[in-house]
């Protein structure tokens, strides 16, 4: 492998995306257990693996598509070919599992999670205008994993404002790629209500699930963190100066706080 592809496998994995993944995992069960643990971070671990096959095969199923909306991402500009990204993904997938601290009800949930991201390029290719709701019913899968090896539930209101961030981030990005996604033909959402109505939307809904997770937060830890997403967004979201697309890529980090308060959501 020669180390230019390093550098073009690693982007490929979106690499902070994939940790808001696992640090939800981790986050979940440090909570539960009172402390950081080897099964927390490698269950965190497992779950960042996880997101970032999810990445490489979403690139390598979608490369045609990207390199005609003009995303400038390893595989679709050839600076990645496609054979090594599936050897990648090959080797990512079973590493899940070897590194997934916990046997039984656990890697039933990787083996759905990993089910539902390989059939999530094309569902979303098939039918665009869903793909939110795919993108948040998968994000789901951390938490869910997280709180399966700690034994504990979360409500169904923790799992709907985490659903609901995703959903209205995606919405949002949708509006952003738009003419994009058009040379590319694909009508996403935004092709249906238009781009700034989408992106009003999408926003909104973000916003609204932020106040959200903080109105339901019974612990302390949890609600200052919800008010930390609460805040961090909205600097994200009004700094002037910034590109939407910029925005987009900096509410990551509202994300990862997230992880947080969601950990400590009501059971």
């Amino acid at each position: 492998m020669t180390r230019s592809v390093v550098p073009a496998l690693a982007r490929t994995t979106r690499p902070l995306s994939s940790l808001v993944a696992g640090t939800l995992a981790a986050s979940v069960l440090t909570v539960a257990q009172g402390r950081l643990s080897f099964v927390g971070l490698a269950a965190g671990a497992a779950m960042t693996i996880l997101a970032m096959f999810g990445f490489v095969v979403n690139d390598v199923v979608d490369h045609e598509k990207d390199a005609k909306a003009g995303l400038r991402r390893p595989i679709a500009t050839g600076e990645l070919s496609r054979r090594a990204a599936v050897l990648f993904a090959a080797v990512l997938l079973p590493l899940v599992f070897v590194v997934s601290p916990v046997r039984g009800a656990a890697d039933g949930v990787l083996a759905a999670a990993s089910l539902g991201l390989l059939v999530y390029s094309p569902l979303a290719l098939r039918f665009p205008a869903g793909k939110g709701v795919y993108v948040a019913t998968l994000c789901c899968a951390p938490l869910l994993y997280g709180s399966t090896i700690a034994g504990v539930q979360r409500s169904w209101p923790v799992y709907a404002a985490l659903a609901a961030f995703i959903a209205g981030r995606e919405i949002w990005m949708d509006a952003d790629e738009m003419e994009g996604d058009r040379r590319a033909g694909v009508e996403t959402i935004a092709a249906l209500l238009g781009q700034e109505r989408t992106r009003r939307t999408g926003v909104a809904l973000m916003l609204l699930s932020a106040a959200f997770l903080v109105a339901i937060e019974r612990d302390s830890i949890g609600r200052i963190a919800a008010l930390a997403m609460l805040c961090s967004f909205t600097a994200v979201l009004f700094w002037p100066g910034l590109s939407d697309g910029r925005r987009i890529q900096l509410s990551r980090f509202p994300m990862l706080i997230g992880a947080v308060a969601l950990a400590c959501g009501e059971s």
